[in-house]
């Protein structure tokens, strides 16, 4: 729903405190249907204690539904620092809290600190921006309106959820939470550089690209932008993380992780193209082709689930791992075939071009590294990281000086005028 009301730019107050009104209804449903589901995680596992943490994050769900409307307003009005702000603090707040309470031998309670406590006070800050007032008679007309963006932006986000993680359900039930802790370890180390980078850019691409949803061709040329920019920095980040995995592992986590550094390995292939793929939702969701975008996940849901009961069935992470990564390339396929010769009318060869640069210089960048681990690896894994570093950097500098790699300096010009453009809509 919150893409919807970004989208919509006719929506005025009294059908938004309307939407609002419906969405407090949604949220006692929604809580009341995540609580009936708890049996099931109970039979599922056979742990008492995970049904209590599946009943306290109820609470998360309640208050994730009803800041639904007053965050779309904060993005639909572009005020990005303030939400940036209103994150950082209370992630590292309730962060500091949750390290404390684990050391205070709150044990994994810990960990419900910020998704629950973090959920209320997001809602409450955000509410505070734009309080809207409660209807106890809803007018669906407004609801009907949004519903048709909505119905598909829910489908896919059940959908992209379920993909995301239901290997991991797999995996803890027919292969053991042993296994389940290597496979999630890497494929958390996996998620950061993802998340770290795409999320600065990409919460804030739909607000700004739907002022342009009429003009395709305005939307493409500033897409191929941000492709070119991740690009550029996801894979080199994909070779960098695949020669070092033995030394980010050992040196992140310990020695009683060691079998995790073939499943990152593996993973970490993918990092570039999921950098790539990270921001096509927005694209889609800016243009109000977000049906075209709901079928697209869907066959890509197909995939990824046979791909995950491949691995499943062999009983070898690193085949899992495998088949995942090579679903991940399948799906930026799908989806990019959909965006860009379905709605772009653009020739998908001409698109594929723009990655030619970036995989032949990560390709060069490859090499020196490779060279190190045979030849030059040091008892010290510090310094073996540190060295890896160093040389990633290096050789893309000199391949920026030989101009393989060029766009970077518009790429990350549009990308810093993303970033700041709350200092021109204020």
């Amino acid at each position: 729903m919150s893409p919807a009301i970004i989208q919509d730019r006719t929506l005025n107050k009294k059908e938004l405190k309307h939407i609002f009104s419906f969405t407090i209804y949604l949220a006692f449903v929604g809580t009341i249907i995540f609580l009936a589901c708890a049996p099931i995680i109970k039979y599922l596992y056979n742990d008492e204690q995970l049904l209590h943490i599946y009943m306290i994050l109820s609470i998360n769900v309640f208050f994730s539904i009803l800041n639904i409307v007053p965050n779309a307003l904060l993005f639909k009005e572009k005020r990005f620092k303030y939400i940036a702000l209103r994150t950082f603090l209370i992630q590292a707040t309730l962060g500091i809290i949750s390290i404390g309470c684990a050391f205070g031998g709150f044990g994994i309670y810990a960990l419900l600190i910020n998704p629950v406590i973090g959920s209320i006070l997001l809602f409450i800050i955000s509410y505070s921006c734009y309080p809207i007032k409660f209807s106890l008679s809803l007018d669906f007309t407004p609801i009907k309106r949004i519903l048709p963006y909505s119905i598909y932006q829910i489908g896919f986000n059940l959908i992209n959820y379920t993909y995301r993680n239901i290997d991991k359900l797999l995996i803890g039930k027919y292969m053991g939470f042993s296994q389940l802790g290597f496979y999630e370890k890497s494929y958390r180390l996996m998620m950061l550089p993802l998340e770290n980078i795409a999320n600065i850019i990409n919460p804030v691409l739909h607000p700004l690209l739907c002022e342009y949803q009429n003009d395709h061709q305005f939307i493409f040329e500033k897409y191929k932008k941000i492709i070119q920019y991740f690009a550029y920095l996801g894979f080199p980040l994909s070779v960098l993380c695949f020669f070092s995995a033995e030394e980010m592992i050992l040196l992140l986590f310990g020695t009683q992780w060691q079998l995790s550094i073939e499943v990152f390995k593996i993973l970490s292939l993918s990092i570039g193209i999921q950098l790539i793929q990270s921001a096509v939702g927005a694209v889609f969701q800016s243009t109000g082709h977000v049906k075209q975008m709901f079928y697209s996940g869907l066959v890509t849901f197909i995939v990824t689930i046979g791909a995950i009961s491949a691995g499943i069935y062999s009983h070898n992470l690193d085949q899992l791992a495998t088949y995942i990564v090579i679903a991940f390339y399948i799906a930026f396929v799908i989806y990019h075939w959909v965006l860009i010769v379905q709605i772009m009318k653009v020739s998908m060869i001409s698109f594929l071009s723009i990655l030619i640069r970036p995989i032949l210089a990560s390709i060069i960048i490859s090499i020196p590294l490779l060279i190190i681990n045979f030849y030059f690896k040091s008892e010290s894994l510090f310094i073996n990281l540190i060295i890896k570093f160093i040389t990633g950097i290096i050789m893309f500098i000199v391949l920026q000086e030989f101009h393989l790699i060029k766009g970077i300096p518009s790429s990350i010009k549009f990308i810093q005028n993303v970033i700041f453009r709350q200092n021109h809509t204020n």
